[in-house]
């Protein structure tokens, strides 16, 4: 019987790991690719800023208050801001906040947006330093 239990206990455990690493976003999105303006450090990680064309949005610039994690040290949390100010010179505003991981020259920054035009989206984000580059998909919700 307890070797039932713990056999029931490991596969459940492997079903759900299985589940948890093919996690994928579906549905509407859009992409913007920009390019990093500048980077400044500090003692807990550093400020991203990032600007980029962005449709209705007109010209956006974000920030990233990165925030390294002091026990593994290529990830952590972020939260920011942006600002878009589109032709006809209307401004919307926004604020994202989620976790970073960095693999090499690349950084992966997945957030969650509130902006002012009451949209919300999930976005996936990469930077590459080396290029000074920024892609980012969104998923409104």
């Amino acid at each position: 019987m307890k070797i039932l239990k713990l056999l029931t206990v490991f596969i459940t455990t492997a079903v759900f790991s299985l589940s948890i690493s093919a996690f994928e976003v579906t549905g509407e999105s859009f992409q913007l690719e920009g390019k990093v303006t500048s980077i400044s450090l500090n003692d807990k990680g550093g400020i991203i800023n990032v600007s980029s064309e962005a449709g209705r949005y007109g010209k956006v610039f974000l920030t990233y208050n990165v925030v390294v994690n002091q026990n593994l040290p290529n990830q952590g949390y972020f939260h920011g801001r942006g600002i878009g100010i589109n032709d006809a010179g209307e401004r919307n505003t926004g604020s994202r906040q989620g976790v970073w991981r960095r693999e090499g020259t690349i950084m992966k920054f997945y957030s969650l947006d509130d902006v002012s035009d009451a949209n919300m989206n999930y976005c996936e984000s990469v930077i590459d330093l080396r290029a000074e580059t920024i892609k980012m998909t969104f998923y409104p919700f």
